[in-house]
C-alpha cells in the first residue's frame, strides 16, 4: 500500500482540522457585544459632557466626578450577564425536562431563532428500522428461493452488522438445516457486493447480494419465478424500470444473485461474474407516525425543513410526498456537483431536499443557507455530520452518535424526535425573549434617569440625587429582573423566529428614555414650584418615583398586550411587589439617614402617584407604537 495523503489532507484529518477551529461568535453573543459597544459610547460621551459642565460652574469637582461615575455606572444594565446568565440556566434546565442536553448555553438562544432545519431521512424522519417488503423476481412476482438465499447471505456472512441483514435475518423464517459456510469475499464501499459460498449435499453455491446496480454489472442470465433461465439482455431494462418504480413508491431495491462453483469453491473478486440474477430485496423504513404533524407545526413556528439524504432521488422523493415536504423542489448530490457557489446561493432557498448527497456537500448547503441570512439548525449524528454539525448556527446530535458528532454538536437528544426540536426551538424563544424584556427596560430607564439627572444637575442648586441613591435606584429595580427567567411569555410572540435587533433597542431607549424624562422634568417642577421641597425631600421623592416607575414599567414592556391583561410569571409579580413595598417603606426606617433619606408628606406622595399613573399610561400607549412600527 503507497499512503499519498497524510495527516490533515485525508479525509478525517480534514474533518479533525474543520472541527478543531475555534467557534465564531453566535448571533446571541453578537448582539450583547453591540449593544455593549452602542451603551459604553453614549455613558463616556454623556458623563463626560456633564463632568465639564459641572465643574465649570463652579460645583465641588470631587462631587462632580462621583456624580459622572454614577451617571455612567447608571446607564449600564449591570445585572445583564446575571440576568443572561440565569435566564439560559432556566432554559437549559427546561430543555432538559424534555431530553435535550444543552453543551453550549448560548446556543439555547440560537435555536429559537433558527428558520431553517436541515436533517438526514433515516432515524429522524422514518422509523429508522428497516423491515423486508417482499422478494420479488425479475417478472415481479414473490419467488421464496430468493427469500432463502438472502437469508443464508445474510446467516453466514462475517462482517460489520448493519440494518439490512438484521431485518432479512429476523423475517425470514428459513429452514437452512444442512447449509453449511464455505467461503466468503466481504463487503466493500467500491464493489458494494457481498458474496458468500454456502455448501449443502456436495454442491456449492455462491451467492451475491448488494446494490441493484452492481449486482446487474456481474449477471449475464436471470432466473424467472417458474425457475427458467433467460439472457440478461431480455431482461436488463425491465429491471431497471421495476427498480424506479419500487424507489418511486419509497423502497430501497436490493440485488441478490448466484452461481454454482462446486468445482471452484473457493472464490475471490474476480469470481463475481457470469451469475445469475435472481430478483429483489425490497427494504422500507417507513416515515415515523406524526411526523407530518411535527413539521406543520415546525413550518407553522416560521422553521423550513429541508431534508438531506444519501438516498436515491426517488425514494427521497417518496418521503418528501408523505411528510408534506414539497417533492418539486429536489436536487441531487451529481447536480450539486455541478453548481458554482454563486448558483448554489441563488437556488438554496428553493430546494426542499437534496438527496444522493456526499458528507463534503452538507457543510456547503449550510453556508450557501447561511449566507442568505437564515439561521441554520442541523441534525446529524455521524462521522461525515461533524464538520455540518460545526458551521451550523446550532448543532443538533443525538445520544447514540458517533464521539466526534457529539463532541461537534452545540445540543445532544436524548431521544432522535424531531418533535423534541419543535419544543426546544419554543424554549428557545422564551429565553431569548425573556432576556430581552430586561434589557429594554434597563436602557429605557436608566437613559431616561440619566438624562434626567444630567439636566436636573444644570437646573437644580444641588445634586438631584446622591450617588449612592443612584445605585440604590438601580439595585432595587433591577431585583425583579432577576425573576425575568421564569416569566410567562405570550403565545403570539413564540410563533415565529427571533433575532437580536439593535434598531429596536435602541428606538425603546430613546422614546421610553424621553418620555420619562419628562415626565421627571414634570416631578421636578411640582416638587421645587408647588411643594417648594428641600434637597433632601426632592431626592426622597425623586427616589420613590424613579423605582416605582421602573418596576411597573418592567411589567409594562413584557408583553405587547395591555399589561394587565397578560399575566407576569408568579415570582416576578411577587418581587415587584416587594421592592415596591421597600421603597415606599425605606424613607421612614432608621437607614434613612444614611442614604439620605427623609419622610415624604401625604400630598407630595399623592403627586407621585398621580405622575406615575399617567406615565404608565403613556408608556402603554407608546409600547404598542413601536411593537406595530416594528413589526415585532
Amino acid at each position: 500500500v503507497i499512503a499519498v495523503e497524510t495527516e490533515g489532507e485525508t479525509e478525517l484529518g480534514k474533518i479533525e482540522t474543520e472541527i478543531g477551529i475555534i467557534s465564531e461568535e453566535t448571533a446571541f453573543e453578537k448582539g450583547i457585544k453591540q449593544f455593549g459597544y452602542m451603551l459604553m459610547k453614549i455613558a463616556l460621551i454623556l458623563a463626560g459632557l456633564i463632568l465639564i459642565i459641572n465643574i465649570s460652574m463652579g460645583k465641588s469637582p470631587l462631587d462632580s466626578i462621583l456624580f459622572a461615575l454614577a451617571l455612567s455606572l447608571g446607564l449600564a444594565p449591570e445585572l445583564l450577564p446575571a440576568i443572561v446568565s440565569i435566564t439560559l440556566s432556566a432554559g437549559a434546565r427546561r430543555l432538559a425536562s424534555k431530553k435535550v442536553i444543552v453543551k453550549r448555553l448560548s446556543s439555547i438562544q440560537n435555536l429559537g431563532s433558527i428558520n431553517i432545519l436541515c436533517s438526514d431521512k433515516t432515524g429522524t424522519l422514518t422509523e429508522g428500522e428497516v423491515k423486508i417488503h417482499g422478494y420479488l423476481s425479475a417478472d415481479n412476482k414473490e419467488n421464496p428461493i430468493i427469500q432463502k438465499y438472502a437469508f443464508l447471505n445474510a446467516t453466514f456472512e462475517s462482517g460489520y452488522t448493519n440494518p439490512m441483514d438484521e431485518a432479512i435475518r429476523s423475517q425470514a423464517n428459513t429452514d437452512i438445516t444442512g447449509y453449511t459456510k464455505f467461503d466468503e469475499v466481504p463487503y466493500d464501499f467500491i464493489r458494494k457486493r457481498l458474496s458468500i459460498v454456502a455448501a449443502h449435499e456436495g454442491k456449492r453455491i455462491m451467492i451475491t447480494k448488494g446494490a441493484l446496480k452492481n449486482i446487474l454489472e456481474v449477471c449475464d442470465k436471470v432466473q424467472l419465478s417458474d425457475n427458467s433461465i433467460v439472457p440478461m439482455t431480455e431482461f436488463e431494462n425491465g429491471i431497471r424500470e421495476q427498480s424506479k418504480e419500487f424507489s418511486k413508491n419509497g423502497f430501497r431495491t436490493i440485488g441478490v444473485c448466484f452461481k454454482d462453483v462446486t468445482d471452484d469453491p473457493l472464490i475471490n473478486k474476480d469470481d463475481e461474474n457470469q451469475m445469475t440474477f435472481l430478483g429483489f430485496i425490497l427494504l422500507n423504513d417507513p416515515p415515523k407516525e406524526g411526523i407530518a404533524q411535527v413539521i406543520a407545526e415546525l413550518k407553522s413556528k416560521g422553521v423550513n425543513l429541508k431534508i438531506i439524504t444519501g438516498d436515491n432521488v426517488l425514494i427521497a422523493e417518496n418521503i418528501a410526498k408523505q411528510i408534506g415536504v414539497s417533492p418539486d423542489s429536489i436536487i441531487s448530490g451529481s447536480e450539486l456537483l455541478k453548481l458554482t457557489d454563486e448558483a448554489l446561493f441563488s437556488r438554496v432557498d428553493d430546494i426542499d431536499v437534496f438527496a444522493e448527497t456526499e458528507p463534503s456537500q452538507k457543510e456547503r448547503i449550510i453556508r450557501a443557507l447561511q449566507q442568505r441570512g437564515h439561521v441554520v439548525g442541523y441534525l446529524g449524528d455521524g462521522i461525515n455530520d461533524a464538520s455540518a454539525l460545526k458551521v451550523a448556527d446550532v448543532g443538533i446530535s443525538v445520544n447514540t452518535a458517533v464521539d466526534v458528532a457529539k463532541e461537534s454538536a452545540d445540543m445532544i437528544l436524548l431521544e432522535k424526535e424531531l418533535s423534541v426540536i419543535s419544543e426546544g426551538i419554543t424554549e428557545g424563544r422564551k429565553t431569548y425573549l425573556n432576556t430581552l424584556k430586561y434589557i429594554l427596560i434597563a436602557v429605557s430607564a436608566n437613559f431616561g434617569n440619566m438624562f434626567s439627572m444630567a439636566g436636573a444637575s444644570l437646573l437644580l442648586p444641588f445634586l438631584p440625587l446622591l450617588p449612592s441613591q443612584i445605585l440604590l435606584t438601580n439595585f432595587l429595580s433591577d431585583l425583579p429582573a432577576l425573576a425575568i427567567a421564569s416569566d410567562n411569555v405570550d403565545e403570539e410572540m413564540l410563533q415565529k423566529p427571533r433575532k437580536w435587533d439593535i434598531k429596536l433597542i435602541r428606538r425603546f431607549m430613546i422614546i421610553f428614555g424621553l418620555e420619562s424624562s419628562i415626565f421627571d422634568f414634570i416631578t421636578f417642577g411640582a416638587l421645587m414650584i408647588y411643594f417648594k421641597s428641600s434637597p433632601e425631600l426632592f431626592r426622597s421623592s425623586w427616589f420613590t418615583e424613579s423605582v416605582i416607575t421602573e418596576v411597573l414599567i418592567l411589567l409594562i414592556i413584557r408583553t405587547r398586550r395591555t399589561f394587565f391583561v397578560s399575566r407576569p410569571g408568579k415570582y416576578l409579580i411577587l418581587s415587584s411587589l416587594f421592592v415596591i413595598a421597600i421603597v415606599l417603606i425605606l424613607p421612614y426606617t432608621y437607614f434613612a439617614g444614611a442614604l439620605g433619606l427623609v419622610p415624604i408628606p401625604l400630598s407630595v406622595m399623592v403627586a407621585i402617584f398621580a405622575i406615575t399613573f399617567a406615565y404608565s399610561a403613556v408608556a402603554e400607549i407608546s409600547k404598542k407604537a413601536i411593537f406595530k412600527k416594528m413589526n415585532y
